[in-house]
């Protein structure tokens, strides 16, 4: 089976492609010379000479200030790569796996856990692109699996990438001069990466729609790691942590239960933190 893998030198996109080639697939990691999904003819060119069977669209610009800054260049890419790629799928009759963001439930009047059902009207442009992708994708080709993801985080660093949550925690652990800082107020689920990944065979073969994809938490951040902190016995850690009182409020998690109809299944934030602080401290 033949898998085009977009965004492939990315966070969730590298660790994607390595995961499939391990598992026997021909994956296909086109740089942006080879293919330009903001250009419709780069994408058909692409699909006509390659012929993949199914795409997992991970390209993405997901920096959300960047997005608010250059509203015109991230539409290119978060809306108009996607819909190009929906088009090719539709045409060539490959799958199509759409990497969206829980972000989409940012400033939605119902607390979470969000369903997939609640009808949405993001404030922030990076929600609002990734939403309309979702919408558009599903209309040009129904069959189409949008993935709501989570704030992800990985037990290992690639080269060249930023730090993520687990970087930032280890490194306030073993530095006290860097703040261990969280709000109260803020309500989201976080994910191993691996998790993510491990779970893409199966959502090849998910119907068409709009899925909840990452683990869930019942509490809020600030407590979230309190929590961990204390079942891993870190005094010092917790003398050093403190709620973050600038924070605005907020509460993207996300219900899990459509998912796990289809037997797809997360660990909790907590406890998958838990386990990689454990074997990486």
């Amino acid at each position: 089976m033949k898998i085009l893998i977009t965004g492939s030198t990315g966070f969730l996109g590298s660790r994607t492609a390595a995961y499939f080639s391990s598992l026997g697939y021909e994956v296909q990691t086109p740089v942006h010379s080879q293919l330009d999904i903001t250009d419709k003819n780069s994408v058909n060119i692409w699909f006509r000479q390659h012929q993949p069977h199914a795409v997992i669209h991970c390209a993405a610009v997901s920096d959300t200030g960047r997005c608010q800054r250059e509203p015109e260049f991230s539409t290119r890419v978060n809306v108009t790569g996607s819909v190009n790629l929906a088009a090719a799928c539709r045409e060539f009759g490959a799958k199509l796996v759409f990497c969206s963001s829980d972000q989409v439930y940012h400033a939605s009047p119902l607390p979470g856990p969000h369903s997939e059902r609640e009808i949405l009207s993001p404030e922030t442009v990076y929600a609002r692109q990734k939403l309309l992708a979702e919408q558009q994708c599903m209309e040009i080709c129904p069959d189409t699996v949008s993935l709501r993801l989570s704030w992800m985080y990985s037990e290992t660093s690639l080269p060249g990438e930023h730090g993520h949550l687990l970087v930032s925690l280890r490194n306030a652990l073993t530095d006290a001069s860097l703040p261990l800082s969280w709000s109260d107020r803020d309500f989201r689920g976080i994910t191993g990466v691996d998790a993510v990944v491990k779970n893409l065979p199966a959502a090849l073969a998910l119907p068409g729609g709009v899925y909840n994809f990452g683990s869930g938490n019942d509490l809020d951040m600030y407590h979230t790691i309190r929590r961990v902190f204390e079942e891993l016995n870190l005094t010092d850690a917790l003398t050093r942590l403190t709620r973050n009182p600038n924070a605005a409020p907020r509460d993207i998690r996300m219900d899990g239960t459509l998912t796990a109809s289809h037997g797809i299944f997360f660990e909790s934030t907590r406890s998958s933190l838990l386990h990689c602080l454990k074997t990486c401290l």
